[in-house]
C-alpha cells in the first residue's frame, strides 16, 4: 500500500511557539484516531525558537490525503486558528 509523507514547516510570530506548538499537539492527537494515520513528528531548535516542522505519514496516496484527512473538520478549525500565530508556513 502507498504511502504519503506530509511535512510543514511554522514560521511563528515572536511570543506565540508554546500556543501553535499546542495546537499541533492536539491536532495530532485528534489523528492518531484516524485509521490512515501512521506517525507524525514535531521537529524544533534552539538555534530557530520560532520555527516548528511538522512531518505526518499516512496511509494511501496523496490524492486520498486530500480528499480524506485534508478536509477535515478539526484540521481546517486547526489551522485556521494557528494562521493567526504565524508569518508563514510552508508545505514541503
Amino acid at each position: 500500500m502507498a504511502t504519503t509523507s506530509l511535512g510543514i514547516q511554522y514560521f511563528i510570530k515572536d511570543g506565540h511557539r508554546d500556543t501553535v506548538l499546542s495546537k499541533l499537539k492536539g491536532v495530532i492527537e485528534l489523528c492518531t484516531k484516524e485509521p490512515e494515520f501512521i506517525n507524525a513528528i514535531i521537529s524544533e531548535t534552539s538555534e530557530r525558537p520560532n520555527q516548528l516542522f511538522l512531518h505526518e505519514l499516512w496511509r494511501g496516496t496523496r490524492a486520498d490525503f486530500d480528499a480524506v484527512q485534508g478536509v477535515k473538520p478539526y484540521r481546517k478549525a486547526s489551522m485556521a486558528e494557528v494562521k493567526q500565530y504565524l508569518e508563514k508556513a510552508d508545505v514541503v
